[in-house]
């Protein structure tokens, strides 16, 4: 279900379950949530002309909160950094908007992650926030939620954990209708859920609002793949043609070599059969001492 989750929880049939599931990791109480809950623009202002747009998955506003909520359906490089830079576009904009530093709401950001980035942590909600070593704050109004979805599935399935937020987090990892079923059967308001889920699930353009970054960031890496190994496959090619040449000129030298060496070995036992003095012999022909006895043993 993540992929249609944007879909599902700015829909009105699950106004009820967004607000349990805000309200159960952040701990901010129901009635504050569904009394003052507005959908903002989820994309942020650009401040400078080098400045790019960055559009977030939804972004909340709830009287002293804004809450920008982030499906990451798996890990990749820079995307805890992307998050974050998110979290800093909100605050910018919102500093830019009010009239004083104080006067800015709180900005929580929710991370429901398809994946464990902090195995082999096994908590479900890990929260963090601007502190020191001993638990002081420094007082910024910002938090940060990973919401990790795997845990909450091996709480239900294989430890048979049956809380609110649970079972709440298992719905959107539901593959197929008839898991779902299961997972909805008793309670009304998640049926609601799993019916909008299923609706949304067959609407392509709907599945598209989640998948058009994971889409764009497939096809930037699939060319920077390409282009690497066209690089490679050019540097092995060219590799192998110098080391021909190489081993040609390595060749020659060698053969070079060899032969002067023999010519000398020539000379040296023509001069031995003329019974000339062996300490001659080498210092003409630059052969050592024992290489020339060699010659005359032979």
């Amino acid at each position: 279900m993540i992929k249609c989750l944007k879909g599902v929880l700015t829909s009105k049939e699950a106004r009820g379950y967004l607000v349990s599931l805000i309200s159960n990791i952040t701990g901010i109480k129901k009635e504050d949530i569904k009394d003052n809950l507005v959908f903002k623009n989820n994309e942020q202002n650009i401040t400078g002309i080098s400045d790019k747009k960055k559009i977030t998955d939804m972004v909340i506003d709830i009287k002293d909160f804004i809450i920008n909520l982030e499906m990451n359906k798996e890990y990749y490089e820079g995307l805890i950094n992307r998050n974050h830079a998110y979290i800093s576009k909100i605050r910018e904009s919102l500093v830019l908007e009010g009239e004083s530093y104080d006067d800015t709401p709180k900005i929580i950001q929710i991370n429901f992650d398809d994946f464990n980035y902090y195995r082999p942590d096994k908590r479900v909600v890990i929260k963090f926030e601007m502190m020191d070593k001993t638990g002081l704050k420094e007082g910024v109004d910002v938090e940060s939620y990973h919401v990790i979805l795997p845990n909450a599935k091996e709480k239900y399935y294989n430890e048979g954990n049956k809380e609110e937020l649970i079972k709440e987090l298992v719905i959107m990892m539901a593959e197929k209708n008839e898991e779902l079923e299961k997972l909805i059967k008793n309670n009304m308001e998640l049926r609601k859920v799993g019916e909008k889920i299923v609706e949304i699930s067959n609407d392509e353009i709907l599945q598209g609002w989640y998948d058009e970054e994971e889409h764009q960031r497939r096809v930037r890496n699939s060319l920077v793949a390409s282009a690497i190994k066209e690089g490679w496959n050019e540097g092995h090619a060219e590799g192998k043609k110098e080391g021909k040449l190489e081993g040609k000129l390595e060749g020659k030298i060698e053969g070079k070599k060899e032969g002067a060496l023999n010519k000398q070995k020539e000379i040296a036992h023509n001069m031995l059969n003329k019974n000339m003095d062996i300490k001659t012999i080498s210092e003409i022909t630059g052969l050592s001492l024992n290489e020339i006895k060699k010659l005359r043993s032979e």
